[in-house]
C-alpha cells in the first residue's frame, strides 16, 4: 500500500533537514498553557453558574427581574441553518492549499458538561489544489486527496461557550474528521490538525443583546437539555 500524500510530504520535509526551532516549541508550550488556563476558568464559571441557576429555580421570586432564554438542540439546528453555507479559503487550512472549503451544514448538537457542546460540520472543497512541491511518484495520491476533499468531509467539533459581556464566545476544536469519498487516516489526521491550528484558531462571537430591552446577559450555562442565557437589569 502506498504512502499517503501527507506522509510523503512529511518525509520530504524531514529529508530537507528542517529542525524544530526552540522558539516555536516555546510558543507552542505557551499556547498550551493559555488553553489549559481558559479551560480551568471555564470550569469554575460553569460551577458558579450551576449554583446560581439552582438558587434561581428554587426561589424564582428573588430573581429581581431576571429572565432566561433556553436554546434546545433543535433551536441551534435552525440557527445554524441561517448561517451556512460559510466559505473559507483553503489557505485557512494549509498555506499551500488553493481553493475554498465550504461549510454546508452544522448538525447533531449535543450538550456536554462544563459549558460545552458537540456538533458535526459538513464540509466540501471547491477548486481544491495543493500548490506545494510534490515528488513525481506521489502526484497521483495528492490528486486523489484533492478529489476526496472536493467530495466532502464531516468534522466532529467540540465547542466551549463563554460569556464575555453581551457576547457569547464559542471556541471550537475538531476532535475527528472523516473524508466521505475515500478514507485516509493520515490525511484526515493532518486535515484535523491544520483545522485546529488555523481555521478554528479564532473563536466565533455572537452578540446576545436584545434590541430595545435594558436587560443584558449575566450568566450562561449548558444543561443536559438547553443552553441557558440569563438576562438581568
Amino acid at each position: 500500500m502506498g504512502a499517503s500524500p501527507w506522509a510523503v510530504l512529511a518525509v520530504a520535509v524531514l529529508l530537507g533537514g528542517c529542525a524544530v526551532d526552540p522558539r516555536v516549541r516555546a510558543k507552542s508550550l505557551e499556547d498550551e498553557n493559555r488553553k489549559l488556563t481558559r479551560e480551568v476558568q471555564a470550569a469554575d464559571q460553569a460551577v458558579q453558574a450551576s449554583a446560581a441557576y439552582l438558587a434561581e429555580m428554587q426561589a424564582p421570586a428573588k430573581a429581581g427581574g431576571a429572565f432566561s432564554l433556553y436554546f434546545t438542540p433543535e433551536t441551534l439546528d435552525r440557527m445554524a441553518a441561517q448561517t451556512v453555507p460559510y466559505r473559507m479559503s483553503g489557505r485557512e487550512f494549509n498555506s499551500k492549499l488553493k481553493g475554498e472549503i465550504i461549510v454546508e451544514r452544522v448538525t447533531d448538537f449535543q450538550f456536554l458538561s462544563r459549558n460545552r457542546l458537540r456538533c458535526k460540520a459538513h464540509l466540501r472543497g471547491e477548486k481544491i489544489k495543493y500548490t506545494g512541491s510534490v515528488p513525481s511518484f506521489a502526484r497521483g495520491q495528492v490528486k486523489e486527496f484533492e478529489q476526496a476533499v472536493t467530495k466532502g468531509a464531516i468534522a466532529d467539533l467540540e465547542v466551549r461557550l463563554e460569556l464575555d459581556g453581551p457576547h457569547v464566545v464559542a471556541r471550537a476544536r475538531a476532535t475527528d474528521i472523516r473524508l466521505k469519498a475515500k478514507r485516509d487516516s493520515s490525511a484526515e489526521s493532518r486535515l484535523q490538525d491544520e483545522m485546529n491550528k488555523k481555521a478554528l484558531r479564532l473563536p466565533l462571537v455572537f452578540d446576545m443583546t436584545i434590541q430595545g430591552h435594558g436587560a443584558v446577559p449575566r450568566r450562561l450555562m449548558v444543561t443536559g437539555n438547553h443552553v441557558v442565557v440569563t438576562y438581568a437589569p
